[in-house]
């Protein structure tokens, strides 16, 4: 059936919609990315949310542990919200674990059925080259769990600061170091949300890494899931080792960044080598 004038309108909308949304996004994070479009089909319609409403949330916290110098009764009237927190911690938390196994999952089992059915010389025939292909194979996962991602990232940003003043509080008493504790938890509430869009990303290219390098799908999900139990068991536990504060604020501040920034290159490395080699 031929289509009427305002049929055609509708459709160009839905097809630049996911352009307008993602403008500010690199190529090849976009959902109108053929690889990622053709990863996502239907389920192209999400949410991201808004880094201006996460940067303000992130400012008033600040601002308030800031006010605890002159007035650090402040911290009294906060610590109710503990409970909240910590309540909440399991569940955020098993979220999370299980957001990372779904986008581990599809990363190597979408590049092991590319390797094993030779579909990456059809994929690099295309103007994309071959590192924007891995990312976009990465970024597709990410998509489908972006809703679940967005609501972890709002609500550790909401939610995660009593948890972090115990800890800091703790680890860096205020009566001995006040500049120090306050800092350490304005700074742990930054690097939890940084951590949240780097930790998937680099699951994802630990199971496109594993994906191209074994080429069969059960064997490439037990090694992402491997590696990723390894990174997250190494993380936490430098945590319990006795060290004086710089190495600690490395610890603390700089590793969870620096790492996996380090795995994603590491694996880019190794899976555009296997895909090469062939």
């Amino acid at each position: 059936m031929e289509r009427t004038s305002p049929d055609v309108r509708i459709v160009r909308a839905i097809e630049r919609q996911p352009i307008e949304l993602d403008k500010r996004l690199p190529a090849w994070a976009r959902r109108s990315n053929p690889i990622i479009r053709r990863h996502l089909g239907m389920y192209w319609k999400t949410i991201l949310p808004e880094a201006g409403f996460l940067v303000k949330i992130v400012l008033v916290q600040a601002g308030l542990i800031a006010a605890t110098l002159p007035l650090p009764f402040l911290f009294d009237l906060a610590l109710p919200t503990i409970t909240a927190s910590i309540l909440l911690f399991p569940v955020a938390a098993y979220m999370y674990i299980q957001l990372l196994c779904a986008i581990g999952y599809a990363a190597a089992v979408n590049v092991a059925d590319e390797m094993r059915y030779d579909t990456f010389t059809l994929l690099r025939a295309t103007p994309l080259t071959l590192p924007s292909i891995l990312a976009s194979k990465i970024a597709a996962t990410i998509w489908r769990q972006v809703e679940n991602l967005s609501l972890l990232i709002i609500a550790a940003a909401l939610f995660s600061l009593p948890i972090l003043v115990s800890h800091y509080a703790t680890l860096w008493p205020l009566d001995e170091n006040p500049l120090l504790a306050r800092a350490g938890m304005v700074l742990g509430l930054v690097v939890s949300l940084l951590r949240l869009v780097l930790e998937p990303f680099m699951v994802g290219a630990l199971g496109v890494m594993a994906g191209a390098a074994l080429r069969v799908r059960s064997s490439a999900v037990v090694a992402t899931l491997l590696m990723g139990v390894f990174y997250f068991l190494l993380l936490n536990l430098l945590r319990f080792v006795a060290m004086p504060w710089p190495l600690r604020f490395t610890v603390e501040f700089i590793l969870p960044l620096a790492l996996p920034l380090l795995l994603v290159w590491a694996s880019f490395k190794v899976a555009h080598y296997c895909v090469t080699r062939v």
